[in-house]
């Protein structure tokens, strides 16, 4: 039979391997391209970046370790990759929050209360993002310092947290109580923003409902496109963080739990990084044209 490391290792390999590939199909398509970029894509870039950074700081370690290379990080290393962990997925969930109040600007009506800032709107993209950095360079400082490495694990600490490689020592006192609410407020945020755009396209789609009765081929504005690709992307990433979250409570707050539930809480933190790409190349017609262009017939 095949060893449970073995198999564990090659199912994170893979799935590091999926989103590697998919967020540099996407990330290519970006420096590449001759077409003009989007002001959304310059929000999609950084959120690419982000999944980059999480991909390599959480999945490489994870893949070593699965393959039996134990104590292979220091206290310093575990430090600097948990940081890196923790900073790329609040600047995932920063840039995702971003991206969905930034449509709903966008496609939002005339008579809406942001109708003075839709105009303005592209030009506070750049600064938007650069806060993102700032803001979760900044409270994620703090999270490192309870991070302790492989020969650290027989200490009688008060609380721990396995985090497989590292050592997690009393997690709610090492500076959680800001970036416990920015998941809470940009999940928010998220929530608001998709339900207020649900709301707007419900509308559109009533306004223009007569219009499809008489086409024969009706097709949506890019705008609608774009927008519904980003409501799928973030049910996506709610989805996974929720499921996700649920998961990581019990592993914090269960004093005897599984290491199985870890590991499941691992591959479900990587699920979004990994599927995402695919998501906004699948939807984007841009890019799938761009990736797969079509046929076109030869002249004589």
């Amino acid at each position: 039979m095949i060893p449970y490391d073995v198999i564990l290792g090659t199912l994170y390999l893979s799935q590091i391997g999926l989103g590697v590939l998919g967020n540099s199909i996407l990330l290519s398509f970006f420096i590449f391209t001759s077409c003009k970029l989007r002001p959304t894509d310059q929000i999609i870039s950084q959120l690419i970046l982000a999944n980059f950074i999480f991909l390599l700081s959480r999945g490489i370690p994870m893949i070593i370790s699965a393959f039996g290379v134990k104590n292979f990080l220091d206290d310093t290393s575990c430090k600097i990759d948990f940081y890196l962990q923790r900073v790329s997925r609040g600047l995932s969930l920063c840039s995702t929050c971003l991206l969905s109040g930034f449509q709903a600007i966008v496609i939002s009506p005339i008579s809406s209360p942001w109708e003075g800032v839709k105009a303005r709107a592209p030009n506070y993209i750049i600064p938007s993002c650069l806060f993102c950095w700032l803001f979760n360079l900044l409270i994620e400082i703090g999270t490192a310092i309870g991070i302790t490495g492989p020969h650290s694990h027989n200490i009688n600490f008060t609380v721990t947290v396995d985090v497989i490689i590292c050592t997690w020592r009393d997690p709610s006192s090492n500076f959680m109580l800001l970036p416990t609410f920015r998941d809470v407020a940009f999940v928010g945020m998220m929530v608001y923003t998709s339900g207020y755009k649900v709301i707007l396209l419900r509308k559109h789609h009533q306004q223009v409902q007569h219009l499809h009765r008489t086409s024969h081929c009706p097709r949506a504005s890019p705008e609608i496109q774009v927008t519904v690709s980003i409501l799928l992307l973030l049910s996506t990433f709610v989805s996974f963080y929720l499921v996700n979250g649920i998961f990581a409570l019990c592993c914090n707050y269960l004093p005897h739990s599984s290491s199985w539930m870890v590991k499941v809480s691992a591959f479900l933190v990587l699920c979004f990084p990994t599927i995402s790409p695919f998501l906004l190349i699948s939807r984007d017609s841009q890019v799938a044209r761009a990736c797969c262009p079509p046929r076109g017939r030869h002249k004589p």
